[in-house]
């Protein structure tokens, strides 16, 4: 049976057609025609459909003379030999000498197999073999030698977090402990390592413990970064899974995949023992220097990383600083490395490598980051407060005020200091006239972030204030002062000191960030005199304004009690704060860390010097080939496709108009709004990031890997050189793809295949009457198919294969 060109289809009834971008339904019969629609009825799944009468989808099916073709009503096969005039219409002469009627002629189904498809001409557009072949090119440079998954994140790609990921996820069972030094991305790499267990299905369930404040931050940089979806087992969703399934159903039953607060996980009674019976592939535990300062968290967290089969724990806390600590926290990585905390110090003193399942990048390592620049305010008196009361008329005296009305126009958009600029503040009435001197000052609205907010509101508001176009201000109580990134801001404004110095690391750390590019302008003001004089002379002694103090939290807690201490006595008008003491003990502190006595015992550390290798490993061309491959796949489909401003952005919607039914993953109506560019998708999160994981992304590989579009085909390329034909074959290998190519003598033409690949774009088709035309056609045309195919199987499974032609 020869398919003919794309041609309308017929319109009258009773003739045979297959649709193109759905061949699994088979060959169909036209039974009805009304207007400007058709009826066809495909009996291989027993369905009736109704399409467009000029939808060139559907190709008609013209029997021809030496066709083999199924007799309706029957299993008999015929041959057909001539086709006649009958009363009923067309009649066909058969080599057995009967004649019937062309209406109740069927074609013999041919094979889904690749080479039996060829062998039988029923053959793809050449659109389609080109997608494939596209495809097949993309999933090897995906794998990038050995980065694969890793690239498929909504981040900036940094040396020191692949290592680490890639160094994490190459044991089995993976059970690491991250140690960088604050704002190194602790989180991404943990990301990355959980994403790939997923993707490589080494994992399924999982349960990420971290900081009731850090809870939603994980939820979005997964989802938002990783198209990972994770759900939040907080109180509510308890209650609703309570009135779901019932008062005994364990809630973490309920998903496979979810985020839980520490607090939570501490306080509620039994809840622990819940987690634990049902169990988790991988637990992962942020902050989890917190384990040992609470005997009453490890007691909840301890057995669910002893059982989980995969572990990862988050920590800014150096060995150096707090040895006890950090082996408590080994013991749950591997518990069989050390049998007491003495044994790790002997390890130590001896200069034993710790085992390999920890990392303690500092940045250092990665030849540093942007300094922080303190530009410290000198008020002519103090303020009466740390905060402000909320009448506009006593807070108007506040010197601080004063200073940063003077300044909103200048940090404003077109002023001389523009840049987006983060104010912290302590309470909401304090944050409340922040907002109205700023909105009165500039004219323009001011972002806000606090603990009052939803949760999808302080997204919101972040989003917005991260954009170019928007507000130049946002002002945050100490509710953004964890977990967010705002690395994109210039300056940092504090408008108080929180009497905590780990406190102000937190907030400062929210701009001193792995990503940044700019020095950290961090704006504070310094009183003339009195205990707020002090204690912003302290904070500069240990050296708070000028580096990162992570690391340091044992030292740090010293310093706030004897701060709260100070600023009781200083109420009563007694005391002062011991500026010099405090400050030596800190430097000790910082000086260890600085040496890093035990930072060469971490196996296998990143050091600067890798990072080319580590690049040069990320294919240049990755993100312009996912978009040839999933662009060319989503105009074969007849999804509505139109490019949008920016760089590489599309707009893509699976559209009633659609030429498939269904989708891997995807359903019908599905929209997207999204980039292919690495560096568009990490600017602006409002954006899909089109790469590996993404479900429209995968939904394209895994319709190619399963699905019969573009297997078999006829092609042609021109401006070769070359005047000859032959068949392609493309297999299936361990370590992607590869071609063979023979001509039409049976002789092997690896040259040919080269050709055919490398002008892969240039391909076009080739219809059934121009090929058989111009090479041996029927049964020779299928004997060659099979044998060449039977030579061509010790290259691995054939994927496709194709008939080609090469013109000069």
């Amino acid at each position: 049976m020869a398919n003919a060109p794309a041609v309308p289809p017929p319109v009258h009834k009773g003739a045979k057609v297959v649709h193109r971008f759905n061949p699994e339904l088979g060959p169909g019969r036209v039974e009805e025609l009304s207007g400007r629609r058709l009826s066809v009825f495909f009996p291989r799944r027993g369905e009736r459909l109704t399409f467009a009468a000029g939808d060139t989808a559907l190709r008609p099916l013209v029997p021809e003379p030496g066709h083999e073709m199924r007799v309706e009503g029957s299993d008999d096969v015929v041959t057909l030999e001539a086709r006649e005039a009958g009363p009923d219409g067309p009649v066909w002469r058969t080599a057995d000498g009967r004649r019937i009627r062309e209406a109740l002629l069927w074609p013999v189904e041919v094979p889904a197999d690749p080479v039996e498809r060829l062998a039988g001409l029923d053959v793809d557009r050449a659109a389609s073999f080109r997608n494939r072949l596209d495809a097949l090119f993309l999933q090897r440079m995906r794998q990038a030698r050995g980065l694969g998954s890793f690239l498929g994140g909504r981040i900036r790609l940094f040396p020191h977090q692949l290592h680490v990921a890639e160094r994490a996820t190459a044991h089995e069972p993976v059970r690491w402990l991250l140690a960088d030094e604050v704002g190194l991305g602790k989180t991404v790499e943990a990301c990355l390592v959980l994403s790939r267990l997923l993707r490589t299905e080494r994992a399924d369930r999982v349960l990420v413990v971290a900081p009731s404040t850090l809870t939603v931050q994980w939820l979005g940089e997964l989802y938002r970064k990783f198209h990972q979806t994770l759900v939040l087992l907080d109180r509510k969703r308890r209650e609703d899974v309570a009135k779901e399934y019932g008062a005994s159903f364990n809630p973490f039953e309920a998903h496979a995949r979810m985020v839980v607060s520490i607090e939570e996980l501490t306080s509620e009674r039994g809840l622990a023992a819940k987690a634990l019976e049902a169990g988790f592939d991988l637990v992962v535990v942020d902050e989890a220097h917190r384990l040992d300062a609470d005997e009453e968290t490890w007691r909840a967290v301890a057995p669910l990383a002893g059982a989980a089969r995969h572990l990862l724990l988050l920590t800014a806390t150096p060995l150096e600083a707090d040895t006890r600590g950090f082996f408590r926290l080994l013991s749950l990585v591997r518990p069989d490395a050390y049998r007491s905390e003495q044994e790790l110090l002997a390890a130590l003193r001896d200069g034993r490598t710790l085992p390999p399942c920890t990392s303690a990048t500092r940045r250092v390592d990665i030849g540093g980051l942007p300094p922080r620049v303190a530009l410290p305010v000198d008020l002519d008196r103090a303020p009466a407060r740390a905060g402000l009361s909320g009448n506009e008329g006593e807070d108007a005296r506040d010197p601080r005020v004063a200073w940063l009305g003077a300044k909103a126009r200048a940090f404003g958009r077109g002023g001389s200091e523009e840049g987006k600029t983060l104010v912290f503040c302590h309470d909401l009435p304090t944050l409340a006239s922040l907002k109205a001197l700023l909105e009165r000052e500039t004219r323009r609205r001011v972002a806000v972030f606090h603990e009052e907010l939803s949760p999808d509101r302080r997204d919101l508001e972040v989003a917005e204030f991260r954009r170019p176009e928007g507000p130049t201000f946002l002002v945050s109580t100490e509710c953004g002062g964890e977990g967010r990134n705002f690395e994109f801001c210039r300056r940092l404004v504090l408008f108080d000191l929180p009497l905590d110095p780990a406190q102000v690391e937190q907030r400062i750390g929210r701009l001193d960030r792995i990503s940044r590019t700019t020095p950290v302008e961090i704006v504070y003001f310094r009183p003339p005199d009195g205990f707020g004089a002090e204690l912003v002379s302290l904070y500069e002694a240990i050296g708070l304004f000028r580096e990162p103090l992570g690391g340091l939290e044992r030292s740090l807690a010293g310093v706030e009690a004897a701060v709260a201490k100070a600023e009781r006595r200083a109420r009563r008008g007694s005391a002062s704060l011991r500026v010099e003491v405090l400050a030596a003990e800190v430097r000790r502190a910082a000086e260890a860390r600085e040496k890093a006595v035990f930072h060469h015992l971490h196996a296998e550390g990143y050091r600067s010097e890798l990072a080319p290798s580590i690049l040069g490993r990320v294919p240049a061309g990755l993100d312009v080939a996912t978009e040839r491959v999933v662009l060319g796949a989503c105009e074969l489909y007849g999804f509505d496709v139109a490019d949008r401003p920016g760089r590489r952005t599309w707009y893509l919607e699976f559209g009633a108009d659609a030429l498939i039914e269904h989708l891997p993953g995807v359903p019908g109506g599905s929209r997207f709004l999204g980039t292919f560019d690495r560096e568009e998708g990490v600017e602006k999160e409002e954006l899909d990031f089109f790469a590996s994981g993404h479900p429209l992304v995968e939904a394209v590989f895994e319709e190619l890997e399963d699905g019969s579009r573009g297997r078999a085909a006829l092609l042609k390329l021109e401006r070769t050189g070359h005047d000859g034909a032959g068949v392609l074959f493309l297999h299936r290998r361990p370590d992607g793809f590869a071609a063979f190519a023979a001509d039409l003598a049976g002789v092997p033409r690896p040259d040919w295949a080269e050709l055919l690949l490398k002008g892969r774009s240039q391909l076009k088709g080739v219809s059934v009457e121009e090929w058989t035309a111009a090479v041996p056609s029927g049964r020779a045309w299928s004997t060659l198919c099979r044998s060449l195919a039977a030579r061509s199987e010790k290259n691995g499974p054939i994927l496709a294969a194709a008939g080609f032609r090469l013109l000069p």
